[in-house]
């Protein structure tokens, strides 16, 4: 007997344990606990993905609310032409109303823009029946002082009471928009009075010559002679400052003739005499006669009131009750008005700086000539 054949083992062969059966392919590593799959790479961007979406959305949102306050400041723009901010200081008969407004700084054509906004608002209406001026500026330019200067004559001819009370200073131009009212009050440290007009402007020649630079101008055939007679090239020739003279002359005129009008017989002068020494131009020294206070001199409030420029010594809340008396109010109702400040305006305030900023503006008022009824010191 032949020994049988071995069976053939069919079934499969069991692998240990951890041991891959078979040619399978490898797997990539699998990330540590806790990081999303595709790695760090994959996770920055999507962190950038938010913050961009993130910052695209706050900038719609700014550029909606900007847009809207853009269009509310032109749908308003009629109403601030005429209308004004109002505050009530104190309650009282709307029909006895004192109005209260604020004329600070220099005297320029945004002061005048400002001052008419509330002429309008007050020269018609009924229930105003006093106006008190509160006047802190050193003055400013002569056409914008004397615009508000005739706007202080229109409220008196329509039938209100003006009463000024000064600031710290009310001074040349300050003092020509008072001159038309009513009655003046000053504080005692009030400087005012500087009644003349100036004009000046910076010569650069000197400096222009050092860096290198030479102007270039060029003048038509007929006004060869003058119209440059203010430029800030060269020094004026002596025809040039008389008749630069004559045209401050004639506008000095115009103040004194307005404060002349203004004060009447309460204002006191007195001509006054003095030398005045020689100069660093080699101009001899003269005799000089001139009239006290015309004259350009300025005055605290005491000397003012002696000669005439003022009332009465006393502040705000004394200005406010001599109104409502001339005016024969029992029961005044003071309302203080200010310009309407834009939505734009209130949004940003206070988010600038106090430095000085040299911008084109001033460079512009730098060398442009100008004839000013303002007080300043040298």
């Amino acid at each position: 007997m032949s020994d049988p054949e071995p069976l053939s083992d069919s079934s499969p062969k069991l692998q240990p344990i951890g041991v891959p059966a078979g040619p399978w392919p490898a797997h990539p590593p699998m990330p540590p606990p806790g990081m999303p799959p595709g790695g760090p790479a994959r996770k920055r961007t999507a962190t950038w993905m938010i913050v961009l979406l993130v910052l695209a959305g706050l900038g719609l949102v700014a550029s909606v609310v900007v847009n809207v306050l853009l269009l509310a400041d032109v749908g308003t723009d009629f109403e601030r032409r005429v209308a004004m901010s109002t505050t009530v200081l104190q309650a009282g008969k709307r029909d006895q109303t004192v109005a209260l407004y604020a004329v600070n700084g220099i005297i320029d054509g945004r002061a005048t823009a400002q001052f008419h906004q509330f002429y309008e608002s007050v020269a018609n209406d009924r229930n105003v029946k006093a106006v008190v001026l509160r006047v802190d500026s050193p003055g400013g330019g002569v056409t914008a002082s004397d615009q508000i200067c005739e706007m202080v004559k229109g409220l008196r001819t329509k039938g209100k009471i003006v009463v000024v009370s000064m600031g710290s200073m009310a001074a040349s131009g300050g003092y020509y928009i008072s001159a038309p009212a009513d009655e003046i009050y000053a504080e005692d440290t009030t400087i005012t009075g500087s009644i003349g007009v100036i004009a000046g402007w910076l010569v650069l020649k000197g400096t222009l010559d050092k860096i290198g630079a030479e102007p270039i101008v060029i003048k038509s055939s007929h006004s060869e002679g003058w119209k440059d007679s203010m430029s800030s090239f060269r020094r004026p020739k002596d025809y040039h400052r008389r008749h630069l003279r004559e045209v401050l002359d004639q506008l000095q005129q115009r103040f004194e003739e307005t404060v002349q009008a203004g004060r009447g017989k309460r204002l006191k002068t007195r001509s006054v005499t003095y030398d005045i020494p020689a100069d660093e131009d080699g101009k001899p020294p003269v005799r000089h006669t001139e009239t006290e206070p015309l004259n350009g001199k300025i005055y605290l409030a005491a000397k003012a009131r002696e000669l005439g420029l003022i009332d009465r010594i006393g502040y705000q809340d004394a200005a406010i009750r001599r109104a409502a008396q001339l005016a024969g109010l029992t029961r005044k109702r003071v309302v203080h008005y200010s310009r309407r400040r834009t939505m734009m305006e209130r949004l940003i305030e206070g988010r600038s700086d106090g430095s000085l900023k040299i911008g084109l503006d001033l460079l512009e008022k730098l060398q442009t000539p100008r004839f000013m009824m303002i007080w300043k010191a040298e």
